[in-house]
């Protein structure tokens, strides 16, 4: 099997094991840039050596400007490689994994940004009281990020039908990795749920289903809730760098403060792996021992 032929069966196995699209495509590009080094060799017949020496090539560690790239940027091409061979070996196209070799380094991992307590209570002082239609809007998005922590794709793809005020679900049909997921609604959410549901559904759903809309009356888009969520920060003085997606952040860092529990974080954020959700730990004793510098 040629090369070419591989990569569009591995990236079929892929979206056959629920990767997204987008993943599946930047592991695609990645393999590509080793698989164009190759000089078109059959899966076969590549060897360790041969996969070191292309992996250490200068062309491919550094980016067009002749700097190093990044060690996360390494490693996610690293990730790729080895992904893709212990497949051709699972599937018997290979004898013995020649990617063996091939090892991911130790980045340092830089902590997410995320909204203090205080900055949550600026923020939500800024957009309580306002009247207009779509402050309301504003609010009910913002509050849902930070009572459940979902993604920002997730959210912009939530139609009415997903809230179930009488189970107290939110519904996600579009999570990370192709699966549903169900996210609790608590008294709080669901009272600012129940009070934007009567205006949105007066809006109808003939043209658009989804639970936020834009003025024009179609579904928000990532980037007008990254414009709106920089408006009410500035709205709110808060002078920091943070996108939509550093709410998931505060709502998991505000969970674990409040439970002291990683099990109910990651099932809350619904992460495969724990150690995924273990940057959270870090977070909460970075803030205590500002607590008590300050006592």
């Amino acid at each position: 099997m040629t090369l070419d032929q591989a990569l569009n069966a591995f990236c079929t196995h892929q979206r056959a094991q629920g990767r997204s699209e987008k993943t599946i495509a930047i592991y695609a590009h990645d393999l590509q840039q080793v698989f164009t080094r190759l000089d078109d060799m059959g899966v076969a017949s590549i060897t360790s050596q041969r996969l070191i020496a292309v992996m250490s090539d200068p062309t491919l560690i550094t980016s067009p400007t002749g700097t190093p790239k990044a060690p996360a940027t390494l490693n996610r091409g690293r990730a790729a490689v080895r992904a893709f061979f212990t497949w051709a070996l699972d599937t018997g196209q290979l004898t013995e994994n020649p990617a063996l070799g091939i090892h991911l380094q130790r980045a340092p991992r830089t902590p997410p940004a995320f909204l203090t307590d205080v900055e949550v209570r600026r923020l939500l002082k800024a957009l309580t009281g306002r009247y207009s239609e779509i402050a309301k809007r504003d609010r009910t998005l913002i509050e849902t990020f930070l009572a459940t922590g979902i993604r920002l794709q997730e959210l912009v793809a939530l139609n009415i039908d997903d809230i179930d005020l009488d189970a107290k679900h939110l519904h996600v049909r579009r999570a990370k990795g192709g699966q549903p997921q169900v996210k609790f609604l608590n008294t709080h959410l669901r009272g600012i749920l129940r009070a934007y549901l009567q205006w949105r559904k007066k809006q109808g759903t003939d043209q658009c289903a989804a639970l936020f809309i834009s003025q024009r009356g179609t579904r928000l888009s990532p980037r007008q809730v990254g414009y709106r969520f920089a408006h009410w920060l500035q709205e709110a003085g808060i002078e920091k760098a943070i996108t939509p997606h550093g709410l998931r952040h505060t709502f998991a860092t505000r969970l674990y403060s409040r439970t002291g529990d990683l099990l109910v974080v990651q099932r809350a954020l619904g992460h495969r792996n724990i150690a995924t959700t273990e940057i959270y730990t870090h977070l909460v004793d970075g803030a205590l021992e500002d607590a008590l510098e300050r006592l």
